[in-house]
């Protein structure tokens, strides 16, 4: 099933995770016991999927209409593993439990909000997970105006999240740059 929804991603140009982001998602899954995830960002449901295969109960949210109703189709089959909440994360004002994992994979430019916004939903134990932090490895010299504004709003992200005093990030790589966010435990 998921090679097919990766076919389709490709074909209709979706923006989904790719392999070396799920492979990350996979191994911090298991290393962490992940149980419970709150993703920001369905689209056609490809991550949602992966994470529910691994054992996991996803949260996720979307807001665009089409891809709302791909996701339905796509994760039927999973009953009550994965909850699609069709609105707006950041408009969302109803409740939500306490997540072991949060996953943004959203709106570049609205990591922040995201991340404020959601946070405190965030178990003890728990870590925010960020994909995209690299943005294709673009060189900001390169492109056109608009993408060079979104990659100084990631930047600025990824300063925000450095120097969070709450909590500690760590950056890696994998897939198209990834980050691992915990809340410092205060001695």
């Amino acid at each position: 099933m998921l090679d097919e929804l990766k076919q389709y991603a490709k074909a209709y140009s979706i923006p989904i995770i790719c392999d070396d982001g799920l492979l990350f998602l996979k191994n911090t899954i298991e290393k962490h016991h992940i149980k419970d995830v709150l993703e920001i960002g369905t689209a056609i449901g490809y991550s949602a999927i992966f994470m529910a295969k691994q054992g996991c109960f996803v949260t996720t949210f979307e807001r665009n209409e089409k891809m709302i109703q791909e996701a339905k189709k796509n994760i039927k089959s999973f009953g009550n593993q994965i909850e699609l909440i069709c609105e707006d994360a950041l408009l969302y004002e109803g409740s939500l439990r306490k997540y072991d994992m949060i996953f943004i994979d959203a709106a570049k430019a609205q990591y922040k909000k995201f991340f404020e916004k959601f946070s405190p939903y965030l178990n003890e134990n728990g870590m925010i997970i960020c994909d995209n932090l690299n943005f294709h490895h673009l060189d900001s010299t390169k492109v056109n105006r608009n993408t060079r504004q979104l990659m100084n709003k990631i930047k600025q992200f990824k300063e925000f999240l450095i120097n969070h005093q709450d909590y500690e990030t760590t950056f890696y790589d994998d897939g198209d740059g990834m980050s691992i966010t915990k809340k410092v435990v205060k001695k």
